[in-house]
């Protein structure tokens, strides 16, 4: 286990990361270097420029390469620049990365996430002469994405490293306000922390048993005691990876925990109410999460394959009815998995709900939850193998136009989307679609998923909509983000800031950290199993410092003072 925990944990680090109103895209292309393709920019004179990114960040398997994709072949038609896709082979990318940064013959473009992937974070990548500082290049050649960093400071603040240099374009999720009655453009879209998973239960057994919404941990305690009795044979079920991402009943204890094998966005740590840091696995509220975790464990309650097993497993015994309880991560939705339920039996009353993540006492407000940060951590930048970093910017900032923006998220207008009441929706092509796949993977062929534009969150739920649902019926796909996001689940996204750590400091907080992160992680599968007594918490919190922890905090709260200094 320590092995595997240590593989993941590696895999991490190297490769973490992992949509306005107004007239429709034009097919017709515009002269290259046009203002209209371009935001107002005529700077540059290439006609082609290369372009690596992972097709991990595209919406669809109906297409295997960017150059099939009719919204990037719209795309580059009204930039008017070829762009040569250079593609990373699947589950590759981050060993391709480091094989074609350590060359001098780099693409123009390479979207990854440079912070958390380049030794030393951007800076370093700048000064070893691999990317471009674009400080320079944006008010000049990018006036779209100059006037949403204008706009937006926080999102300014987020890609400046803290010597001050802009290193990339980046993703940026985004969403329209809740106070505005209109779908809004590029430039208003607020940015936002997309909470996506959580925890669902199976409401038919609930009221089989008489049973309420569990809301308290007290009340899962019973719910999950009472799928046990009926014959459920796994109560909760999860792959522990999943688990932890949604900080299922640790954020109960105030408290954020690690996610298991994959640390997205190093949610360990978490800021308190004044600005510091803690390392959850080190409070000790955290002995009693996971004496509750060890008590679900011991009584059967929670599966016991749920360290080793994937989201695969479970989701087979969902179907199989086995399970009542699990960790359910969208876009596969509660109605898919309903609907492959009633394939096999039309007369079950499988009814899967999104619920909020319990509380110790009724009335307490839960701090820290599941959500990506709203610069998701990738980035364009431009490296310096570019000869034409005009032209490079100009193809960048078309996604940042109106018109760039929306044939990235929403395709091609009386195609894949159309205007309803000021809003865009999915067209009857795509959702009763020729092919007979689901409207989320017809409409892939259209949108992208990730890349470094702002993404709309609008087109992001009409992916994720269940459109199999009779007039009336309750989505329970969108039912379930909505509660995972609301305030109620959580203030606080679980994680840090964009935080890096300068040269000097890599190699000491890269070896104190991963050796505290496997430790930790081992001896969370040890206490939640029974293989190690929790009377021994107090010399595990000992060996935790002994480990470095304090190195790590100390070098954490200064990488995040140099952070609040950046401007903004």
């Amino acid at each position: 286990m320590k092995k595997i925990i240590s593989a993941f944990l590696a895999c991490a680090v190297m490769a973490l990361s992992l949509a306005g109103c107004g007239g429709s895209a034009s097919s017709s292309a515009p002269a290259a270097g046009s203002a209209s393709s371009a935001g107002g920019s005529t700077a540059g004179t290439a006609t082609t420029v290369s372009w690596w990114m992972d097709l991990q960040n595209m919406a669809s398997n109906q297409v295997k390469s960017f150059s099939e994709h009719k919204g990037w072949q719209l795309y580059e038609k009204n930039v008017g620049v070829d762009i040569d896709w250079q593609e990373p082979a699947s589950g590759q990318s981050a060993e391709q990365f480091n094989l074609i940064v350590a060359t001098s013959d780099l693409p123009d473009i390479m979207y990854y996430s440079w912070a958390t992937s380049y030794p030393g974070g951007p800076d370093a990548a700048i000064a070893d002469g691999k990317i471009v500082a674009l400080n320079d290049y944006i008010e000049e050649y990018a006036p779209n994405f100059s006037a949403y960093l204008d706009a937006h400071p926080d999102v300014r603040q987020e890609i400046t490293t803290d010597s001050g240099n802009i290193y990339c374009f980046p993703g940026v999720y985004t969403y329209t306000s809740q106070d505005s009655d209109v779908w809004q453009g590029t430039i208003d879209r607020e940015p936002y922390e997309e909470s996506f998973i959580g925890l669902v239960v199976r409401k038919d057994l609930l009221d089989k048993a008489g049973l309420d919404i569990p809301v308290t941990l007290d009340d899962w305690y019973e719910a999950l005691v009472a799928f046990k009795d009926m014959g459920i044979k796994y109560p909760l079920s999860c792959q522990a990876m999943m688990l932890t991402m949604a900080q299922c009943f640790s954020s109960a204890y105030d408290i954020t925990v690690p996610v298991v094998g994959y640390d997205i966005g190093n949610t360990a740590f978490a800021l308190k109410d004044d600005g510091s840091i803690f390392y959850g696995p080190a409070q000790d509220s955290y002995k009693e999460y996971l004496a509750f975790m060890n008590k679900l464990y011991s009584e059967g309650l929670l599966d016991p394959d749920f360290m080793v097993q994937d989201r695969t497993n479970v989701q087979s015994k969902v179907i199989n009815g086995e399970v009542g309880a699990w960790v359910e991560m969208m876009p596969t939705g509660l109605g898919n998995l309903r609907r492959q339920v009633l394939a096999d039996d039309p007369n079950s009353e499988f009814y899967p709900v999104g619920v909020l993540n319990p509380v110790l006492e009724e009335g307490q407000q839960l701090v820290y939850k599941q959500g990506n940060a709203a610069y998701i951590g990738s980035g364009a930048a431009i490296t310096t193998s570019c000869e034409d970093i005009a032209t490079a910017c100009r193809v960048l900032d078309y996604g940042w136009s109106e018109e760039g923006n929306r044939i990235l998220n929403w395709g091609i207008e009386g195609e894949s989307y159309e205007f309803v009441d000021g809003w865009p929706k999915l067209t009857d092509s795509i959702v009763n679609n020729d092919q007979g796949i689901a409207p989320s993977e017809a409409f892939g062929v259209y949108r992208n998923l990730n890349g470094p534009y702002p993404m709309d969150h609008s087109q992001r739920l009409e992916s994720k909509r269940d459109y199999t649902l009779q007039e009336g019926e309750v989505d329970e796909n969108l039912k379930s983000l909505d509660l995972w996001s609301s305030s109620a689940n959580g203030t606080v996204r679980a994680g840090l800031p964009s935080t890096t750590m300068l040269t000097e400091e890599s190699a000491e907080y890269a070896n104190a950290y991963n050796e505290l992160s496997t430790y930790a992680a081992e001896m969370f599968s040890k206490f939640v199993m029974g293989n190690e007594s929790l009377d021994n918490f107090a010399k595990y919190q000992d060996n935790l410092k002994a480990l470095g922890l304090d190195t790590v905090l100390q070098l954490q709260t200064t990488a995040l003072e140099r952070y609040n200094s950046r401007v903004q």
